[in-house]
């Protein structure tokens, strides 16, 4: 019969460490995380605004051309502002934002439902926002006038739904199945391809409003506009604040239930909590920009065998990671064919596939998330 003072002795160093030096030098790595990640957000923030397919700014010109446009108000700006205040500026506020968002998210699906390889797409979050976003699109859906027709925000407002909607099925589904960890994995890709099949049927009825679909589909920062980007950036911080202010819960979850339980944690709530906030989070971060994949599931995983399974670093860390992978892609995407726009989710997948992949091969026996 298990020890219940071993195991709350157990929960509690999970939680806060096995002594105050130890608890010091968590929060001493917590700290230098996020130090390290804010200023490597900085030069990959640098980057961007200076290099575009326009030309390319010295960095300290880059940021005097933003201080003086925004000095401006964003009126009568010279080519050089006009290139970093209302091209790149944006689309870098957006990545930032996006990135972030995802990676948060991916972290907490993955503890929560126990499992390192989850992300938005295997809850069907994604997919349903994806055909939400598909109607609006190629058939006008104004939610019954309430939306001028052509507005980012229609699109945006049906994405959100459109995730939401396919997570209260996926909940829905996995707690019919029994709650396990695998219903939740079974039941989002089920409900996954099921609104993939819609998306389908969608575009091939399209017309000439394909291109336009697909485009979304695959995601794109290249028509975003500065209050867009802060519409994904603001929402996206304040979310992943909340998720990290639970940090110490989902070490608990770890655990398993019957741990967590006894430690005093309502893990049905706790679990149904961090759930809807992550799908919120990653609905949002789609919601201008499009789907964007891989994100969510490469970076946790990275940060978990580089800092452990403790998530009073993973998080911070996915978040610094998050961003600055999401600026490098958008970067790649407006500049490997000059003239020519790709699409920053393929980018994304380009460079997270052979990345999951050396990271599972390679440093999948010292994994210990």
């Amino acid at each position: 019969m298990p020890d219940p003072d071993g195991l709350r002795g157990k929960a509690r160093r999970l939680m806060d460490g096995d002594s105050r030096k130890h608890i010091d030098i968590k929060r001493h790595r917590a700290r230098f995380i996020l130090c390290a990640g804010i200023v490597i957000l900085f030069a990959m923030f640098l980057l961007s605004i200076s290099v575009g397919p326009t030309g390319v700014q010295n960095p300290v010109e880059a940021l005097m051309n933003l201080w003086s446009a925004i000095s401006k108000g964003g009126e009568g700006l010279t080519p050089e502002e006009l290139a970093v205040y209302s091209s790149r500026l944006p689309r870098t506020v957006a990545a930032i934002g996006v990135g972030v968002g995802l990676a948060v998210a991916g972290s907490a699906y993955q503890a929560v439902i126990r499992n390192p390889l989850v992300d938005p797409y295997i809850m069907g979050v994604s997919s349903g926002a994806g055909t939400m976003a598909v109607a609006v699109i190629a058939f006008d859906f104004t939610f019954f006038g309430l939306f001028s027709p052509h507005s980012i925000y229609l699109t945006a407002a049906s994405a959100i739904v459109g995730g939401l909607v396919a997570f209260g099925t996926t909940m829905l589904l996995a707690q019919r199945a029994g709650g396990t960890t695998n219903s939740y994995v079974l039941s989002g890709v089920v409900v996954g391809l099921v609104f993939s099949a819609v998306q389908t049927v969608m575009i091939v009825f399209s017309g000439d409003r394909i291109s336009s679909a697909l485009m979304w589909l695959f995601g794109s920062f290249a028509s975003i506009s500065l209050v867009e980007a802060f519409s994904v950036l603001i929402p996206a911080l304040v979310l992943s604040i909340i998720v990290l202010r639970y940090a110490k819960e989902l070490n608990l979850v770890l655990l398993g239930e019957d741990q967590a339980r006894q430690m005093g944690l309502d893990v049905r709530r706790f679990n149904a909590l961090i759930l809807i906030l992550a799908s919120v989070l990653a609905s949002v971060c789609v919601a201008f920009v499009g789907i964007i994949g891989f994100v969510g599931l490469v970076i946790p995983h990275f940060c978990r065998m580089l800092f452990g399974g403790d998530h009073r670093l993973v998080l911070p860390a996915s978040m610094a990671f998050g961003g600055c992978l999401m600026i490098f892609a958008d970067l790649l995407s407006r500049m490997i064919v000059l003239g020519i726009e790709l699409p920053v989710g393929a980018i994304t997948t380009l460079i997270g596939v052979p990345v999951f992949a050396y990271l599972l091969i390679r440093k999948g026996r010292i994994y210990n998330g």
